[in-house]
């Protein structure tokens, strides 16, 4: 998946650099969000799109269709599952019924390719093609980590192939969940180093003692101790899930209240995120809360960007290197400033995670 995102970071930094050379102001949320679907269109769709010279792209107006919908529709089927057959009945879909068409489209023709071509690709739709060709594949497999794609008969497992509407599935929840999740976290975090020169100044002397002027790679991505702090510093203050759902297991005493199983529960990560109580000084753009001495004196639980225990995302690692190698390429090469437009910190939009006035920097070329 690596030559895909190294493709896209490449577009993004030459963006930048006509930015940087015009002396103009960039709104960082829709600069990040060129970014997370181009990325999702290479890996999960293979691809090649560039939403930042080709807006017009028919895959990005779909993508933006099936991510930016009403979002307390979302909120009332995701804690009132039972109003969805209601909003089917007024015409209200998740996702769009074009977007959903488009990508079936897409997809299916894709899929075809993918099926009588010799060659293989390293994205993520290539996985799902080789998991679609698993045979009657017979081995042990650990029941923790089945997912519903294995079959017990009288002594072992027998694994069966993903369907063609698992893989339909599985691409769009890429799509769904990696978009926001992705351009979120990374405008916010460039947007607070620009505030904090400091921060910054860290974070590009790591850069540059790790790369030089090479350029990022994978090994080098996952070396970067600091701008992982920042990143995770980043997400403390301004996660892009401010809340988790959950369905109770069994029934449970908790806090003194007693809670039965069947139950849907929203765990507020945002607000144990800025819990006084757990990080002294909250508001305060601090990566120096995520040292490996700092971490070992809080609950496990007080961090959780994305989730936490057997249901944590599986984008994770994913995610944070995609978000890695686009950002130490920018501060490798460009300093993000403050501009007239900025304002900081930014004052964040209702049940979403988004500033009012946006985020704006000024990009500067490094010598």
């Amino acid at each position: 998946m690596v030559p895909a995102i190294e493709r896209v970071v490449k577009n993004l930094q030459n963006y930048i650099k006509s930015k940087a050379e015009s002396g103009e102001e960039v709104e960082l949320k829709q600069l990040c969000q060129c970014y997370a679907i181009d990325v999702i269109a290479g890996v999960a769709f293979g691809l090649q799109v560039d939403s930042l010279n080709d807006p017009n792209d028919p895959f990005i107006k779909h993508g933006k269709d099936f991510v930016n919908f009403e979002t307390g529709f979302v909120f009332m089927a995701i804690l009132f599952p039972s109003t969805v057959p209601v909003f089917n009945l007024l015409g209200i879909t998740f996702p769009p019924k074009s977007a959903n068409d488009f990508f079936q489209k897409v997809l299916g023709s894709a899929l075809e390719e993918r099926r009588h071509e010799q060659k293989e690709y390293g994205d993520f739709l290539q996985l799902l093609v080789e998991a679609e060709r698993e045979g009657e594949d017979q081995g042990p497999v650990d029941a923790e980590i089945d997912h519903g794609h294995h079959l017990k008969t009288s002594s072992h497992w027998t694994r069966k192939g993903l369907t063609t509407d698992e893989i339909y599935g599985n691409t769009l929840i890429f799509l769904f969940g990696g978009y926001e999740t992705l351009n979120t976290v990374m405008s916010f975090t460039l947007f607070c180093l620009a505030a904090n020169p400091d921060c910054l100044a860290k974070a590009q002397a790591e850069i540059d003692a790790k790369l030089g002027k090479k350029p990022m790679d994978y090994d080098t991505a996952l070396e970067l101790t600091y701008l992982d702090m920042c990143l995770n510093e980043t997400m403390r203050l301004y996660p892009p899930a401010f809340f988790i759902d959950r369905e109770i297991a069994e029934d449970m005493e908790f806090g003194g209240y007693h809670i039965k199983k069947g139950w849907r529960i929203a765990i507020p990560t945002m607000a144990i995120h800025r819990d006084p109580s757990i990080w002294p000084d909250p508001l305060k753009f601090d990566p120096e809360r995520f040292t490996p001495e700092a971490r070992a004196t809080r609950h496990p639980y007080a961090f959780m960007p994305f989730g936490l225990g057997p249901r944590n995302c599986i984008g994770m690692r994913l995610a944070q290197l995609e978000m890695r190698m686009a950002i130490a390429t920018i501060l490798q090469h460009f300093t993000p400033v403050l501009c007239d437009k900025s304002v900081y910190p930014p004052k964040l939009q209702k049940m979403m995670m988004a500033a009012v006035d946006g985020l704006w920097v000024k990009f500067k070329a490094r010598a």
